[in-house]
């Protein structure tokens, strides 16, 4: 008799605990000036500032899409990237449709002009190709980059771009 699958609420508890564990390593890896949290209230509310920028490159709804992804997708990945006590960057992706790969759907960083903070991508991509390690994906996929500047910025880190479906692709090592 084949097992049931688990349920939403098992599968979203599973998973609460390995992205714990990642940002855990991850943050170990990344050094003492960032601490690294799941996508908080805090972290919500702290980029509703980011609208006030003229620098920032795409106005994403981060608090609606953020619970769209919590209420559909248990196996997500999501970080905030906390530098003292400010929100420098903050990410959601899934894992593939056949969970082979692991999908960065949205990336952004807190706007220069409002203050300054670290080039944080490198951090949040060890906390992808972790989370990417420990479900058994074997590459990772950026989706949508939003112009041709971020695609080449995504290209420099080996990433390689895929025009039919419109995202970069780059295999874990």
């Amino acid at each position: 008799m084949a097992m049931a699958p688990p349920s939403r609420t098992e599968a979203e508890m599973r998973y609460a605990k390995i992205r714990e564990l990642t940002l855990q390593v991850a943050e170990r890896s990344a050094g003492e000036r960032f601490r690294l949290t799941p996508i908080t209230s805090q972290a919500l509310q702290a980029t509703q500032a980011w609208s006030l920028s003229s620098l920032r490159q795409y106005d994403w709804d981060w608090i609606s899409n953020y619970n769209f992804y919590r209420a559909n997708y248990p196996k997500r990945f999501e970080i905030a990237v906390w530098e003292q006590s400010q929100l420098s960057a903050i990410s959601i992706g899934r894992p593939t449709y056949n969970a082979t790969g692991m999908r960065l759907d949205v990336v952004e960083a807190m706007p220069r002009d409002l203050g300054s903070r670290s080039n944080v991508f490198d951090v949040i991509i060890l906390a992808y190709e972790i989370y990417a390690r420990m479900i058994n994906a074997n590459h990772i996929r950026i989706m949508n980059p939003v112009n041709d500047t971020v695609k080449a910025f995504y290209e420099k880190y080996g990433y390689t771009y895929v025009t039919k479906g419109d995202y970069l692709t780059r295999d874990i090592l």
